[in-house]
């Protein structure tokens, strides 16, 4: 396994969800310091980062098979130490806004997971991929740590002079990675524009993007509440990045024994459901236990459980329904959906500040959450599979008189016949077969045993 290129990649998409994450705990507390600032306004400095991520990410993932991927990597790095440079400079509202704009403009997301394609082998790319969610994850909780912490030293200006250094950290990252000998373009992998229209159709995947799209919108829309509560609370910035360290420990803590019972028991809409419904509480105690320490903590901590596994399980849910063939472009409108959620949940939480307050952005946020669920009950749950390849060379060198013909759309006939075969689909440049098997009934070695058996009988 390429462990350098994946850990590489993987820390440069960590810079991208730290711009976004790092500021979610502090903009409310410390940009009212900015000449301008209203909560609307704050919002929308909260918010533009993801509206430009999410509506440049795919545009620059096209660029990227014109150009290469390295020139587009540079330029949106380039664009995310910039937008970072000018939010740090910045001494109005209007000039944090640009910035971040700026930041989010530098939207590298599916160019990244592109290079990834290109740069690992096909029986790697799963476990890649699940890395790269990981590191995700782990941004996200480092990010609730981090932002308070460094806030507290350097204000909302250190935070964007912390980005910009990684953002350059990025680059010489990008420099050092090779250069990739060809271009993965299958749909397994990637985003692929003509397949927009049939994922766009896909029934079954709209819960899921619109999942994502509260999720964050209800993230975004939490913080621009939970600091202020505690503040109040006395609460220096500091020991509030301390308060969500202790948060995110006991949600690391309740994520095993969920997935548990999510993958191993097949239960992930019934968790889906509870996770949301822990999401809810979590929004109807945080103005009831204003004023008071131990529901204020019960919020939080129902909130990271619920939050944190609900950004594990949507994509492992999706890459379960989405049909082989669409994939890249199913995830490819799914993290759009994810980028879209921050920013409505940014720009319209700060406006619904200034109109109605705090206890109405919650309310929203709460209705945000009851629609989904309604969407939940009624969506299919994803099918106990596992992802299972078999790379070209390898079955050739199983079929050593193999008729001529003989080749992998023969083997992928065969194995789509067979019981516990869920799909079966032939990489663009043919060198794998990626077989998505029911339960646990097929492993490799059974898999190819009972084509054995199939082409004997």
């Amino acid at each position: 396994m390429p462990v350098r290129i994946i850990c590489s990649i993987s820390l440069i998409y960590m810079t991208r969800m730290l711009g976004l994450f790092m500021v979610l705990p502090v903009i409310m507390l410390l940009g009212q310091d900015y000449a301008g600032a209203t909560a609307a306004s704050l919002g929308m400095a909260l918010g533009i980062y993801g509206l430009t991520q999410a509506g440049l990410q795919i545009p620059l993932g096209m660029l990227s098979d014109m150009v290469g991927r390295r020139p587009v990597l540079v330029a949106g790095l380039i664009l995310f130490a910039l937008g970072s440079v000018v939010a740090a400079l910045a001494e109005s509202v209007n000039g944090l806004i640009i910035g971040r704009a700026l930041q989010g403009a530098g939207a590298i997301s599916s160019t990244l997971l592109a290079l990834l394609a290109d740069l690992t082998p096909p029986r790697h790319r799963t476990t890649a991929l699940a890395i790269v969610g990981v590191s995700i994850g782990l941004s996200f909780s480092l990010a609730m740590v981090l932002g308070p912490m460094v806030a507290a030293w350097g204000g909302l200006a250190g935070i964007f002079v912390l980005t910009t250094g990684l953002a350059l950290i990025a680059l010489v990252l990008v420099m050092t990675l090779p250069r990739p000998t060809r271009q993965v373009s299958d749909g397994y992998q990637r985003w692929r524009p003509e397949l927009l229209p049939i994922v766009l159709r896909t029934r079954g995947l709209w819960p899921l993007h619109l999942g994502i799209f509260c999720l964050h919108a209800v993230l975004a829309a939490l913080f621009l509440v939970a600091p202020e509560r505690l503040a109040a609370l006395g609460y220096s910035l500091t020991q509030q990045g301390l308060i969500y360290l202790a948060m995110a420990a006991v949600a690391l803590l309740a994520l095993g024994p969920m997935m548990r019972v999510s993958e191993r028991h097949h239960r992930p809409k019934s968790m889906i459901l509870l996770a949301q419904l822990l999401v809810l509480a979590a929004i109807v105690l945080l103005p009831a236990g204003s004023g008071e320490r131990v529901p204020t903590f019960v919020a939080l901590a129902l909130f990271f459980v619920g939050f944190n596994f609900l950004e594990a399980s949507l994509p492992s849910w999706l890459s379960r329904l989405a049909p082989s063939a669409h994939r890249g472009t199913a995830m490819g409108v799914f993290s759009s959906f994810q980028f879209l959620g921050a920013a409505a949940g940014g720009i319209l939480g700060g406006l619904g500040l200034d109109a109605g307050g705090g206890l109405f952005v919650l309310g929203c946020a709460a209705g945000f959450l009851l629609v989904w669920g309604l969407f939940t009950l009624h969506a299919e749950p994803p099918p106990l599979s596992r992802q299972i390849t078999l790379e070209a060379r390898e079955l050739a060198d199983l079929e050593p008189n193999r008729t001529e013909g003989w080749g992998l759309h023969l083997w992928a006939e065969q194995l789509a016949a067979l019981d516990g075969v869920l799909d079966v689909h032939i990489l663009d440049d043919e060198s794998a077969l990626m077989v998505r098997v029911s339960g646990q009934e097929l492993d490799r070695t059974a898999l190819l045993a009972a084509h054995d058996k199939s082409t004997t009988d």
